[in-house]
């Protein structure tokens, strides 16, 4: 699958903390993800790894600034083995459960969770990620609600943001953001709850923070200020 809306929002998305190294896209395609998140932090190693060929992923990595930095590997992520975990990890996972697959081979890896279960990502993911790591992904809402029961006390959400074609459409994507259910997450920017070694507060029990994003404003071919705000680096820089 080329580049398409669905693997930009993501990239613009996803949170990337000054501490965050170690960085992982699963099902990375063309490595279009991986590269921005590669362009979005200096510092970061980017791995991208794919059950399909990565040559692609490989020569356009190679002809990018971030070369020295972003790796590929072409595995099921059920059997990719890593020395360290994540700090990140991103995915815009094969989505499709109960449709009927397309005669394309291809295209069916690509949209249909046939490779990929929901579960088998949920335990990459929970495998993969360092203990203060985050998970990003984006899903169509009705898939969403089924990854969500899923990942029910494996993986914590702590942000979701709900996406709109245009404003008289219902959301067709959500992008959420976990982290382990086992550990608590950062506490919200209006916690009063101390911080110290003794603190008691399970952060990672408070409501997700939600928002939307509306990508187009009904006219032909004329975006939001709020989506050219989120894309605005990577259509300038890459």
């Amino acid at each position: 699958m080329k580049v398409g809306t669905d693997g930009v929002l993501l990239g613009a998305w996803a949170a990337v903390r000054p501490q965050d190294r170690r960085m992982l896209d699963i099902g990375t395609g063309t490595g279009l993800i991986a590269l921005m998140l590669a362009q979005r932090a200096p510092e970061a190693h980017v791995t991208g790894v794919d059950i399909d060929d990565v040559g692609q992923a490989r020569e356009n990595a190679a002809a990018s600034p971030w070369s020295g930095r972003v790796a590929f590997a072409q595995c099921p992520v059920q059997e990719f083995e890593t020395p360290e975990p994540f700090d990140l990890i991103v995915s815009n996972p094969p989505f499709f459960v109960d449709s009927l697959t397309c005669p394309d081979r291809g295209r069916t890896a690509a949209r249909h969770a046939v490779h990929l279960p929901f579960g088998d990502l949920r335990d990459a993911v929970l495998r993969l990620l360092a203990p203060g790591g985050r998970f990003a992904v984006i899903l169509p809402t009705a898939e969403a609600e089924r990854f969500l029961a899923v990942c029910a006390g494996r993986l914590a959400l702590v942000r979701r943001t709900d996406v709109r074609t245009t404003p008289r459409r219902p959301a067709k994507r959500a992008l959420m953001e976990f982290v382990r259910a086992d550990r608590p997450a950062d506490p919200p920017a209006d916690c009063s709850a101390d911080c110290s070694a003794d603190c008691s507060a399970d952060c990672s029990a408070a409501a997700p923070e939600v928002s939307e994003l509306v990508v187009g404003t009904g006219e032909h071919e004329c975006y939001t200020p709020e989506y050219r705000a989120l894309t605005r680096d990577f259509y300038l820089k890459f």
